[in-house]
């Protein structure tokens, strides 16, 4: 796993060392209240573990997860229940230790996706999954939104192992995939606001494709 985002890094970091039940802990005993969200957000000097705590916390209360600088916190929340409407800490608490259990088989970078594909591109054994911050919506998803796609699409279609990679469905991506001769489908998706949509799943790979 790559990532090169600090605050989502800082997550998988802590789920994958000894401070997992840390952080497990700490979100199942979290007292959720505007008041303690702003002081836990705003502590100087944080850890990498308080870091992750953060960032989990973000993601939860801002507005459809959105960790990018500048998005807001939700005030009516999911049917109305508030701040704490998408603030699962039970289930949150099982998966970090799930995920703990198997954290040996997991390797994760904090880097640049682009220098993992170039390192393994001639790696026929490898399998890729790249899910790149989308055209369209990316800079106002992403804090590191700003990629050369089509860079992507040229790197992409020289890898010798097996890869999907997922995209928003537009003209641009659809003749990059085309300029590239990278084979592609589109799958039906739901905004967080319910519209119905398409992406587009581009791949080398689609045996399983029904």
């Amino acid at each position: 796993m790559v990532e090169k985002d600090e605050e989502i890094a800082a997550v998988w970091e802590i789920i994958l060392n000894e401070k997992n039940r840390w952080l497990a802990d700490k979100i199942l005993s979290y007292n959720m209240t505007v008041d303690n969200i702003k002081a836990e957000l705003g502590k100087p000097d944080k850890q990498i573990q308080d870091v992750a705590f953060c960032t989990i916390l973000k993601n939860r209360i801002f507005h459809g997860g959105i960790l990018a600088r500048g998005a807001g916190m939700i005030k009516n929340g999911e049917n109305g229940k508030g701040i704490a409407s998408r603030w699962y800490p039970k289930t949150l608490h099982d998966r970090i230790m799930a995920i703990g259990y198997i954290r040996q088989k997991i390797q994760f970078i904090t880097g640049d996706a682009f220098d993992i594909l170039k390192q393994n591109r001639d790696n026929r054994e490898a399998y890729f999954f790249i899910d790149p911050p989308y055209t369209i919506a990316g800079k106002r998803l992403y804090n590191h939104s700003d990629i050369d796609h089509e860079q992507l699409f040229a790197l992409t279609s020289k890898l010798k192992g097996k890869f999907m990679l997922t995209y928003d469905n537009t003209a641009e991506i659809q003749k990059l995939a085309e300029s590239y001769r990278l084979p592609y489908n589109t799958i039906p998706m739901k905004t967080t606001h319910h519209l119905k949509k398409t992406e587009i799943i581009i791949s080398n790979n689609f045996s399983w494709w029904k």
